[in-house]
């Protein structure tokens, strides 16, 4: 199963991972490894995740799953025919709705 990614993704991975480096490199790292670690389960087992609802109908797909051992980040997603395209990874207290609405 294949692992896409949106426009972005990596540069909210790489902003989430410098601001848990402030606190500790390790764990950083670790939050990184458990996000590729939940994008691989996500795309063996792409239902996984909870559907969200948004006013935007072409994001009715939308899934959502939390980040393996970091439960306050979360990971956006859509199921595709042979995986998963990982939309955004973002903190529980990111208001969603808002990265959505141009979307």
């Amino acid at each position: 199963m294949k692992v896409q990614y949106s426009d972005g993704v990596f540069e909210e991975l790489v902003n989430l991972s410098f601001y848990l480096a402030e606190q500790d490199e390790d764990i950083a790292q670790r939050f990184l490894d458990a996000c590729d670690r939940t994008f691989r389960l996500l795309a063996e087992n792409s239902l996984l995740g909870v559907v969200r609802t948004f006013d935007n109908h072409h994001l009715s797909e939308v899934r959502m799953w939390r980040v393996k051992g970091f439960n306050k980040y979360l990971v956006f997603y859509i199921p595709t025919p042979n995986g998963v395209r990982i939309l955004h990874v973002l903190h529980s207290a990111t208001d969603y709705n808002r990265v959505f609405e141009g979307e």
